[in-house]
């Protein structure tokens, strides 16, 4: 449980990022465990469940940040104790420096994103001087006819240039792809560059570019994150496995093409500096090897009920992620700010990435609910000494002078006495007993209708802190149909107050045992724009107003609803 006063979007991002770990920790063992080795569907299933992590946060329901109830001081049986605003620490832990600790958080996190897509700018300068660098292979050169061959049985077009820059081939672009190969090609064995180019021409058939750039943005958005770059890693194996099954379909040559592969083992494109997918990648050599060395095979009826038993288990483990880390949204704006950034950002921001659009979509929706939340919190928004609260989220009440009749309520129902009259049976806390006498306007409701009466046949009993009124009803027309067991609420007017200060009673407000208890409430000033916490002296209360003894004046408005999330705060804004 993190603590109370942790901004919103930091908690959501924390939450969001659990979720993904226990989605991956659940569903990156399930192939393995049932046995599910066919590279094209294992593409397939890295994919969702890349898409699924990343777009949970739209897939699921956001959670009301919980708030103590409003309604339960003007409901409730009775006052409240007040809390004393002498310890306020005895009732809430605070964490001051939490939201410098987030603030700081995110901008390593917004640091680290526009570092990396720093590099991947320069990655693709650097692609851009590798092709002007390169040369074209001469017409004349033997490797030409082997280059021409695979072009028609790849059933694809690209061009190939020799470079320098390489050791190993590097393809890339979408509307004019380009495949560099290193100046050695040309002293290789035909049999080694048909494989080469095989497999270079089979990544531009299938536009494995385009996938590895977008997976590179994702890649650069979410650094902070293993799990997301565990999966992208897979999800780059099981891409490359479908490649090399399908090169050895198109050029039955085995051997060849496992010797073409530990040709390169020594030398390698410098991936990390370039964004393009290199031949070889020694960290999937030992995978991609094994994979070719031996015949996978499994039945379709067995395939499909592996795929049917990994969708169920990877819907019970979404919804145990879901349950263990709910993600929040504001209840008010100045908790709805930072959340609807991350969520319009993270969420937003991702679907935009995972459909193609490698342009931003990702890095702007979550570079910018990152950066919204902390420069909501730093500067313009809420800030830890005065933050903001929407008007429509908060009830006020102006102070009044004048009468005010003192009420208590009770709840019960209506039941048979033992002559078979109808009576009125109404349980009230064992302090409040004695307040209810004979004689007092008495309000008897439901939902549907309301009388009013006396109280007569007055008859109490008192057991654990709490009492039963049984109240006679012969004065009291009841409505046509009520009978034993119907619920009531009772209203019994205790006591009438002349020209005494009152106001509506706050959430968690109540009276004091010497009538004379401080309490610490949010007076509205500067015409509304501003709320100061001021300290008050309380005396007797009903059931929805209270009796103002000290630190307020005729005609000030205060805020009833519930501000215990602003219990740190000495002033808010109020918007």
């Amino acid at each position: 449980m993190l603590p109370m006063n942790t901004p919103l979007w930091f908690s959501n991002l924390l939450f969001w990022s659990a979720q993904i770990i226990l989605l991956v920790l659940g569903a990156g063992w399930l192939p393995r465990l049932l046995e599910i080795r066919q590279p094209r569907v294992l593409l397939v299933y890295w994919r969702a469940l890349l898409a699924t992590s990343l777009l949970l946060p739209l897939l699921e329901p956001w959670h009301e940040a919980k708030r103590i109830s409003t309604i339960a001081a003007p409901l409730g049986f009775g006052p409240l104790p007040l809390a004393s605003t002498s310890s306020p620490a005895a009732a809430h832990w605070h964490f001051p420096g939490l939201d410098l600790v987030a603030q700081t958080i995110g901008a390593v996190i917004l640091t680290g994103i526009g570092v990396r897509f720093v590099m991947l700018a320069l990655g693709l300068v650097k692609l851009r001087q590798f092709r002007q660098a390169s040369s074209p292979i001469p017409a004349s050169a033997g490797s030409t006819a082997v280059l021409d061959e695979m072009r028609v049985r790849a059933s694809t077009l690209a061009e190939f240039r020799l470079s320098a820059d390489v050791d190993s081939p590097v393809t890339f672009g979408l509307a004019a792809p380009v495949i560099l190969l290193p100046e050695r090609f040309s002293s290789m064995d035909s049999r080694f560059q048909a494989a080469i180019a095989c497999h270079e021409l089979l990544h531009v058939r299938r536009h494995d570019w385009a996938h590895h750039l977008a997976e590179e943005i994702v890649r650069a958005v979410f650094w902070f994150h293993p799990a997301i770059a565990w999966l992208i890693a897979r999800l780059r194996l099981a891409r490359e496995q479908v490649v090399d099954l399908e090169v050895l379909r198109l050029t039955k040559a085995r051997k060849t093409y496992l010797e073409a592969l530990l040709e390169f083992t020594a030398g390698r494109a410098p991936g990390a500096a370039v964004p393009a997918p290199p031949f070889l990648a020694e960290r999937q050599l030992a995978e991609r090897v094994a994979l070719m060395l031996k015949e996978v095979r499994m039945s379709r009826t067995r395939l499909v009920a592996s795929l049917t038993s990994i969708v169920c288990l990877l819907a019970l483990t979404v919804a145990l992620a879901v349950w263990a880390f709910p993600l929040r949204a504001g209840s008010s704006s100045a908790q709805s700010a930072p959340e609807s950034a991350v969520q319009g950002g993270v969420s937003g921001g991702v679907t935009g990435g995972v459909s193609g659009s490698v342009s931003g979509g990702v890095a702007g929706g979550v570079a910018a609910g990152i950066a919204g939340g902390i420069s909501s919190t730093v500067s313009g928004g809420p800030t830890r000494d005065i933050p903001t609260v929407d008007k429509t989220t908060i009830w006020t009440d102006k102070v009044k002078r004048g009468p005010m009749v003192r009420q208590v309520r009770g709840l019960g129902s209506l039941v048979r006495s033992d002559s078979g009259n109808l009576m009125a049976r109404i349980t009230l806390p064992e302090f409040m007993m004695k307040e209810v006498e004979p004689g007092q306007n008495l309000t008897l409701s439901t939902p549907k209708w309301s009388v009013k009466g006396h109280v007569r046949g007055l008859s109490r009993k008192i057991s654990n802190g709490e009492g039963t009124v049984d109240l006679g009803l012969e004065e009291i027309t009841l409505p046509e149909g009520a009978g034993a067991g119907l619920q009531l609420d009772a209203t019994f007017d205790v006591e009438k107050l002349d020209n005494v200060l009152y106001v509506g009673r706050p959430v968690h407000s109540g009276e004091g045992a010497s009538g004379n208890s401080s309490f610490s409430i949010f007076k509205i000033v500067n015409d509304g724009a501003e709320a100061v916490r001021v300290d008050v002296k309380l005396g007797r209360a009903s059931v929805n107003t209270i009796e103002v003894l000290d630190g307020l004046k005729e005609g000030d408005t205060v805020i009833l609803s519930d501000m215990s999330s602003y219990d740190n705060a000495a002033r808010i804004h109020i918007k």
